[in-house]
């Protein structure tokens, strides 16, 4: 299955997800450290400047929950850069072994060393997408507020990654995304593409979200809530993010969304060190929010700004 093919499964809301109280999620996000080596002005990372690592013991609870209830997919990166993480093999392999059929992760390659990248294919990850936004080094160290040499770095791990999969023949999907803008920084991101093309076997676009406010904070112009993949747009309401996926921040707070537990923590739909999961994944919080958003009104509510686009 494409990893596309995969997004789209969860973005789409399915009848049997649209309601208040709801089944396990088909995937879940869980965010083994909040800490990022990028500074993306339009991330909420900006914004929220969150740190901190997750207690490996409720890492192994909470994954064996999941899973029991009958989660698929788990996604070992949230806000954060996993890669900076110590045991993420470890992680990925306890996740294997606890009997996830899908594990993936997501990176901005600067720190996805060909050591690290095979450490976490060995142990069984099934799909590392990286996600290239910038049109150069001098973008890249503006936006991102950090190292021009990031740029050069994060392509070439990506191409080192495919070939450590091709040459030990391990079975872990290696992709791309790219944020889609208009006119000239559009266009030079085609550019960046089309060289990485070779090296992926899949690469997507997505559009400039909300990020629960970030990318508007930062003087751009998103789409409303979190449309999905720009060649299967999603509406802004009700958003999928509140019904088809979980998103586990690094203290085992859940979350609304996959824009994490907002500066005043306004996003925590529960606490996972005090109830189970599926408890938490259908709190009184999460119910009534999901009403709101199948009532097609917001207003009022942590999401209105996000969906509204403003």
């Amino acid at each position: 299955m494409k990893i596309s093919e995969r997004i789209d499964g969860i973005t789409g809301i399915a009848p049997a997800y649209r309601g208040t109280v709801l089944p396990a999620p088909k995937s879940v996000k869980i965010e083994l450290t909040a800490a990022c080596n990028y500074a993306c002005k339009f991330c909420v990372q900006a914004v929220q400047k969150g740190s901190g690592t997750m207690d490996r013991a409720l890492y192994s609870r909470l994954i064996r929950e999941m899973r029991e209830a009958g989660v698929e997919e788990l996604g070992l990166f949230y806000i954060g850069e996993s890669f900076l993480c110590s045991w993420l093999p470890d992680a990925i392999r306890e996740a294997k072994e606890v009997g996830f059929p899908y594990v993936f992760l997501t990176t901005n390659g600067s720190a996805a060393t060909p050591s690290k990248v095979e450490a976490c294919m060995a142990a069984g990850l099934d799909s590392l997408k990286f996600s290239l936004n910038f049109t150069g080094p001098s973008q890249l160290a503006d936006v991102a507020q950090v190292s021009s040499r990031f740029f050069e770095q994060a392509i070439t791990h990506l191409i080192a990654a495919r070939q450590i999969r091709d040459k030990y023949g391990y079975k872990c999907g290696v992709y791309a995304s790219s944020i889609a803008f208009d006119g000239e920084q559009g266009e030079k991101m085609r550019a960046v593409v089309e060289r990485v093309k070779p090296w992926v076997d899949e690469h997507y676009w997505l559009p400039l979200y909300g990020m629960s406010g970030a990318a508007i904070a930062a003087g751009l112009k998103p789409r409303p809530g979190n449309p999905g993949r720009l060649d299967q747009m999603r509406d802004p309401l009700p958003c999928w993010a509140a019904f088809t996926e979980g998103h586990i921040n690094h203290d085992g707070t859940m979350s609304a969304c996959c824009f994490g537990p907002g500066k005043k923590r306004e996003f925590v739909m529960s606490d996972l060190t005090e109830v189970d999961f599926m408890t938490g994944w259908n709190s009184v919080v999460y119910q009534k929010l999901r009403a709101a958003h199948l009532s097609m009104d917001v207003t009022g509510t942590i999401c209105e700004g996000c969906a509204a686009g403003s």
